[in-house]
């Protein structure tokens, strides 16, 4: 959902909540307040997003969470995609930088999901939300849930720890 729609939206809720009416305590059938009292705002609140996790990032060690972040974190893990930890160095307008401890850096924006396994890495992206990853051993999945608000919730999925399907494996030659 793009800024502009998340906005609007959020800005329609806000109206709809004065037109239905919230219960003030004000008695039953008392007139509403005249529109010169309603305080005007110029710019609709957007809330930070919720996470499954929140911010424990410890839950991310086995490769499947969802967590909230807002700043510079590391994220430990144990082993997915070859992988001991996830760092994310800064959250953007656009999305995440992270590095990934062995030298390897990238950023994750809206709509891609970034794939990391032993000796290498994809990604794939689409014009819109993409579906949730699905846990393939030994590839750890990352995705961009939610970005507004200066926080970006981040989710991890993966299979079991040990190697990549062979699809992903490098090619061994022969001589």
């Amino acid at each position: 959902m793009s800024r502009a729609v998340a906005t609007a939206v959020l800005a329609s809720a806000g109206v709809l909540g004065l037109v239905a009416g919230c219960d003030d305590g004000a008695r039953p059938g008392a007139a509403a307040p005249p529109p010169s009292s309603i305080p005007a705002s110029s710019s609709p609140v957007v809330s930070a997003p919720a996470a499954a996790d929140s911010s424990d990032y410890s839950a991310c060690t086995d490769g499947n969470c969802e967590v909230r972040v807002s700043g510079p974190v590391d994220i430990p893990l144990s082993g997915q995609g070859g992988l001991h930890r996830i760092s994310v160095t800064a959250v953007t307008a656009n999305g995440i930088d992270f590095t990934t401890g062995g030298g390897g850096t990238g950023t994750l924006t809206r709509g891609c999901v970034i794939t990391l396994y032993e000796n290498g890495s994809g990604s794939r992206c689409s014009s819109g939300e993409p579906e949730r990853p699905r846990p393939v051993d030994g590839v750890l999945a990352l995705q961009l849930a939610d970005l507004r608000a200066g926080t970006a919730i981040l989710r991890l999925v993966s299979g079991k720890v040990g190697p990549p399907p062979a699809s992903l494996r490098p090619p061994t030659w022969s001589w």
